[in-house]
């Protein structure tokens, strides 16, 4: 029989609370030297260190000569140059009506993208590294990620050890920022005992001890991809990063993503770079220039990577990612996504070798909008990143192929 009640006098039923947005959880506090924030650079913008040359020792010469060697003092500079804000409006009679603290809870959302924006590009330091650890260390070619299996995980231990030891770096205090894949391979090498990494997870991503090394876990750390690109691609042909797709064009036409090819490779090469760079922007077709930006979806997937032109290659960071998927479809067969180049960045070291001076934390700030009956919500930060000279001896990149992932 057929449902006599009206569904017109079924009462509907709205949750007391919002839907949980799940943000990274910050590392960097863990691994960050922030001894120089306090009462420092409250005003100014530029923090001074210096560093030294070594000494070494000579034998005393015939009749009790010696060896003068020449000694200098070499500056090195922090600027707070990066401010970033995140802001959102609404209409007071918006607020007024609405049953859920809305003010609070993106502000909430706001302060802790912020506070990831530091995280990711403090895990980018990983290039001022002095050591690394990759696929030469385990017997393949140097300078090429290494696949990480459950044979080699401990190796990546002992490795770096051993090289934060070959350069007089303490023993004490030394930590490895690793990502849920490499986390993964070591659990299974420990056959899922996490209990031998001492049962002390904790805040700051702490996940427990081993071999002397203090382990957090994060999602923020930094990657790298190389793309060889030595041919002209055909029309049709196309690039993906992270989920957008790049197309090449003859005519360039109207559809976001579209590049077009231009007079020579390294010319296309340009283009595609400078699209990546400015995903929001449109530029109008000419002989060797013309792109259509990708959609406002596919610019926030495209936030904090940046491509660098090689002429014939081109090369990404991303900060703050993890992984980044790339495929693309160039018909010339050497044009490829380079597989031992796509690497994700694991971080091992000794203290607090990455310096970071907030100036200014992020905080709400409401401000009336000037023509309207409402209201911006603005937080903003103010911040520098340095990984001065003694910092680079206590750090070690250990790059690990992601193109399995």
């Amino acid at each position: 029989m057929p449902n006599l009640i009206a569904s017109g006098s079924f009462i509907q039923f709205w949750s007391r609370t919002l839907q949980r947005i799940h943000h990274v959880k910050d590392v960097y506090r863990a691994i960050a030297n922030f001894a120089e924030k306090e009462g420092i650079l409250t005003k100014g913008q530029t923090f001074n260190r210096p560093y030294k040359t070594k000494v070494t020792t000579n034998p005393v010469g015939a009749g009790g000569s010696y060896t003068r060697q020449d000694v200098t003092v070499t500056n090195e500079q922090l600027t707070i140059n990066n401010e970033d804000e995140a802001t959102f409006y609404f209409k007071d009679a918006d607020l007024l009506q609405n049953s859920y603290p809305l003010g609070a809870s993106f502000a909430t959302d706001c302060a802790s993208v912020l506070s990831n924006l530091i995280d990711g590009k403090v895990f980018g330091e990983y290039d001022q590294a002095d050591s690394s650890i990759d696929d030469g260390d385990i017997g393949g070619v140097s300078g090429d990620g290494l696949t990480l299996t459950v044979s080699n995980v401990l190796q990546m231990f002992t490795i770096g050890n051993r090289k934060l030891s070959s350069l007089n770096v303490g023993e004490e205090d030394r930590w490895v920022v690793m990502s849920y894949q490499f986390r993964e391979k070591l659990l299974e090498y420990l056959g899922g005992k996490e209990s031998q990494l001492g049962d002390t997870v904790g805040k700051n991503g702490h996940i427990g001890e081993y071999m002397n090394m203090r382990c957090y876990v994060s999602n923020a750390l930094g990657w790298s991809g190389r793309l060889e690109f030595g041919t002209n691609p055909t029309d049709g042909d196309t690039v993906v990063v992270n989920g957008v797709t790049f197309t090449w064009k003859t005519t360039l036409g109207s559809t976001a993503g579209n590049i077009h090819i231009c007079s020579t490779a390294a010319k296309s090469l340009t283009n595609l770079v400078a699209s990546l760079n400015a995903p929001g922007t449109s530029v109008g077709s000419g002989t060797d220039a013309g792109f259509v930006a990708v959609s406002a979806a596919d610019q926030i997937l495209l936030k904090n990577i940046t491509a660098t032109d090689g002429v014939t290659y081109m090369t990404l960071k991303a900060n703050g990612k993890g992984y980044v998927a790339v495929s693309e479809t160039l018909s010339a067969a050497a044009d490829i996504w380079t597989t031992t180049k796509q690497i994700q960045h694991i971080l091992f070291g000794q203290g607090k070798p990455i310096d970071v001076v907030i100036q200014k934390y992020p905080k709400l700030e409401i401000h009336h909008r000037d023509g309207y009956i409402g209201k911006d919500f603005v937080t903003w930060e103010m911040y520098g990143i340095k990984t001065f000279d003694e910092g680079d001896t206590q750090l070690i990149d250990c790059k690990i192929r992601s193109d399995g992932f």
